[in-house]
């Protein structure tokens, strides 16, 4: 038999589950494990690596072929930036750090919930 709760703080489920109708990306539960961690980093790391560095090379590249200084490369560079950038933000919005949602839909279904 298990023993009643006395006390009125939250339990793991009640969090988990507050947490999941709330829609937070990441629940007590679920926890950040570290390989989960390494997975997150990385991937945000080679979205802003990859068109910055790839933007230079191909600049480079096309600056030494055109004999044309350094105008390829920075443009380049600057067009890598700003796609890391978009990637950083689209990153952001897909895990849910957004802009909050319509809370009067929430607070409708949570009474829906209720009756």
């Amino acid at each position: 038999m298990m023993p009643e709760r006395k006390s009125n703080l939250p339990t793991k489920s009640d969090l988990a589950e507050n947490a999941s109708q709330q829609g937070h990306p990441q629940s007590p539960q679920q926890g950040a494990s570290g390989m989960g961690l390494l997975a997150q980093v990385s991937t945000l790391a080679w979205n802003l690596v990859i068109p910055i560095v790839g933007g230079v090379l191909l600049g480079e590249y096309l600056d030494k072929r055109n004999d044309s200084g350094v105008t390829w490369t920075m443009s380049l560079l600057v067009m890598g930036v700003i796609i890391a950038f978009s990637n950083l933000y689209n990153l952001y919005m897909e895990h849910g750090y957004g802009p909050a949602k319509n809370t009067k839909d929430n607070d409708k279904v949570k009474h829906d919930q209720e009756a």
